[in-house]
């Protein structure tokens, strides 16, 4: 056993298994007298809820591959100030995140874990992170993901001016090469200002899809308990009337305990009565 194996093994299994099957490894390493590599295994973090589900798509090769060329297309992008690929990779980046958000929540519903919105929502930061953050990409790629990402970043860095090729002197009335340098800056320093403004707008528009799903589900938790109070009502109401009808039932009942106990008393006065008179 490595600590590439022992790693495959915790980042695969249910969160709730993670701990016992790290003391697992970690004493099968030290019974095979491997102190660094019990020491390196037992330093492996437990992974969240919705880390483990992206962790689950490592078994799902084509998400890997997809995932790998669309963060190259918008590398691409971002490197040549593209605004028309720039917003078809937007679009196609929120397209395939929500794919792969389905697809690791089904992965773990498949292992009996059931996601919540408030999961889902993470796994859906953790997926669009990485597409735009290398380091995020390579932890998704290798199944090593141990906590929720969050992409905050302005996107793939590019130089401000390429270096001029070697020209022949200016000629008599031409703009200097000190001009020329400083235009090159300006220009450089205006792309790449356009790119994080970009970058920040399609970031912006996966935060707010991520705030508006929140209040979705915020505004259909308050519509099942309006419904429940309303339902908890109308039976308060029925049970209300329902003692309404019981006390008057009561009521009734006292009423005729008492004329038929006056009745009773009524016909042992009158065999009294009868008795003497007999006698």
């Amino acid at each position: 056993m490595d600590l590439e194996t022992a790693a495959d093994e915790l980042y695969g299994v249910d969160p709730d298994e993670f701990v016992p099957t790290r003391t697992r490894l970690v004493q099968q390493a030290r019974a095979a007298k491997d102190r660094p590599l019990a020491t390196a295994i037992a330093a492996l973090k437990k992974p969240t809820r919705s880390a483990w589900l992206v962790n689950l798509l490592r078994d799902d090769r084509a998400a890997g591959e997809s995932l790998t060329a669309l963060a190259g297309r918008l590398a691409k992008a971002h490197q040549s100030v593209d605004l028309v690929a720039l917003r078809a990779v937007g679009a196609e980046r929120q397209k395939l995140v929500d794919d792969l958000t389905r697809r690791a929540v089904a992965a773990g519903a498949e292992r009996g874990y059931v996601a919540t919105e408030a999961v889902r929502l993470e796994v859906q930061g953790t997926l669009s992170a990485a597409v735009a953050d290398a380091s995020v990409l390579t932890e998704v790629l290798s199944a090593r993901v141990v906590k929720a990402q969050v992409y905050s970043g302005f996107g793939f860095t590019m130089p401000l001016a390429a270096p001029a090729p070697a020209t022949a002197p200016p000629a008599a009335g031409a703009p200097s090469s000190d001009d020329a340098d400083a235009e090159a800056q300006k220009a450089g320093l205006a792309q790449q200002a356009l790119a994080e403004a970009t970058d920040r707008l399609l970031e912006a528009r996966t935060a707010l899809d991520r705030v508006q799903a929140t209040a979705d589900e915020a505004t259909a938790v308050l519509d099942r308990a309006s419904q429940e109070v309303a339902d908890l009502r109308a039976e308060l109401r029925r049970a209300e009337q329902a003692e309404d009808k019981a006390r008057q039932a009561a009521t009734q009942a006292a009423d005729d305990v008492h004329d038929a106990r006056t009745a009773v008393q009524q016909t042992e006065r009158a065999l009294a009565e009868a008795a003497r008179a007999v006698g």
